[in-house]
C-alpha cells in the first residue's frame, strides 16, 4: 500500500449496445467508474523475556523467540482474513461475550475490518447455509450455486475448510474407493486437493463452531463444522507495514523486549456486503 487509506480502480461498467445503421453515428455509452478504498489497520505484539533466561538457557533464546513470533503472526494473518469481526458483543468468534481491544488470545478480531466469514454469516445471510447434517458432496456443489457466476472460475473459486471436515470430507464415496476414483482415491493417498475442480484449503484458524456458525466463548456445547467458497478476485489485501520486528533492552528491568507488528488491509470489492454474492458459507455440519 503506498499511502493509507489506498483508493484501488475498478474495472469499468459494462456499456450499452446498439444496432448499427449505415452512415450513421452510434449511441455513446458513458463507462462507469468505480474504486475500492483499503485502509491499514495495526496489529502488535510484544515478548519480554529476562537477562538471567538468556544466560542460563540451554538453547539461545533469541533466534528461537524470533521464530515462534514469525510463525505466529502468519496464523494471526490468516485469522483475521477468516475470522475479523469489529463488532464487541456476541461477536462471531466469542458469541455470549463482550470483546475489547484488550481482550487477550481475542482482541485481533477487532483490528478493523471484518473478514471472509463476516459476509455469508451476517451481512448477506443468504449465502449461508445450514448443513444440520454430516458432510456430503452435494454442500460443495451448493456452494457454488450459491457463488453463481463468482464460482465458476476454478482459479479464482477456492473451498477454505477445518480440519475435522477435511477428514469428513476424506470419506465420501464419491473420491474415497478406488472403483470411483482409481488411484486418486483418497483411501489410498489420503489428500482430496480439489472438489468440482476448485482447490479445497484447510486451515487451522477455521475453528468448529456451534449450529448457529458462530463460535461460542468459552467453549461450544456442539463442535460443528464449517465449508467457505470464496472468489478471490472480489477480495483486496494489502499491507502498509510489512511485517517487522525489533529488539531493544530494558536496562532497569534485565530484560530484552521483542516487539511485532504489522498494519494490514483487507476490503471487499464492490463495497455492498449486503448483497454480494461472491462469498457463501455452509455450517452446522456434524461429524458424528
Amino acid at each position: 500500500m503506498p499511502t493509507n487509506p489506498v483508493d484501488i480502480p475498478l474495472q469499468l461498467g459494462d456499456v450499452n449496445w446498439y444496432p448499427g445503421a449505415e452512415n450513421t453515428a452510434g449511441t455513446a455509452s458513458t463507462p462507469k467508474t468505480a474504486k475500492q478504498t483499503l485502509t491499514a489497520h495495526e496489529l502488535v505484539a510484544e515478548v519480554p523475556w529476562s537477562l538471567t533466561l538468556d544466560e542460563d538457557a540451554v538453547f539461545a533464546v533469541l533466534p528461537e523467540v524470533r521464530r515462534t513470533l514469525i510463525r505466529n503472526a502468519s496464523e494471526v494473518i490468516d485469522d483475521v482474513l477468516l475470522n475479523a469481526d469489529k463488532t464487541t458483543q456476541n461477536n462471531i468468534n466469542a458469541d455470549g461475550a463482550t470483546l475489547t481491544t484488550s481482550t487477550a488470545g481475542m482482541a485481533h478480531f477487532l483490528i478493523g475490518f471484518d473478514g471472509l466469514i463476516h459476509l455469508p454469516l451476517i451481512d448477506n445471510t443468504a449465502q449461508g447455509i445450514s448443513q444440520a447434517n454430516t458432510v456430503a458432496a452435494s454442500a460443495y456443489l451448493n456452494l457454488l450455486k450459491k457463488l453463481g457466476k463468482y464460482g465458476t472460475s476454478q482459479s479464482e473459486t477456492v473451498f477454505i475448510t477445518d480440519f475435522a471436515t477435511f477428514t469428513s470430507s476424506l470419506g465420501l464415496s464419491s473420491v474415497e474407493t478406488v472403483d470411483k476414483l482409481g488411484p486418486n482415491a483418497t483411501i489410498l493417498n489420503g489428500q482430496l486437493g480439489s472438489i468440482y475442480g476448485h482447490p479445497l484449503i484447510v486451515s487451522g484458524q477455521m475453528r468448529l463452531a456451534e449450529a448457529d456458525g458462530k463460535v461460542t466463548d468459552g467453549g461450544n456445547t456442539t463442535d460443528r463444522g464449517r465449508i467457505l467458497a470464496v472468489n478471490t478476485s472480489q477480495w483486496r489485501v494489502g499491507f502498509r507495514r510489512s511485517l517487522m520486528i525489533e529488539t531493544q533492552r530494558d536496562i532497569q528491568k534485565r530484560q530484552n523486549v521483542m516487539v511485532v507488528s504489522l498494519r494490514l488491509g483487507f476490503a471487499e470489492r464492490t463495497g455492498a456486503r449486503t448483497s454480494a454474492t461472491h462469498t457463501a458459507l455452509v455450517y452446522n455440519i456434524s461429524h458424528t
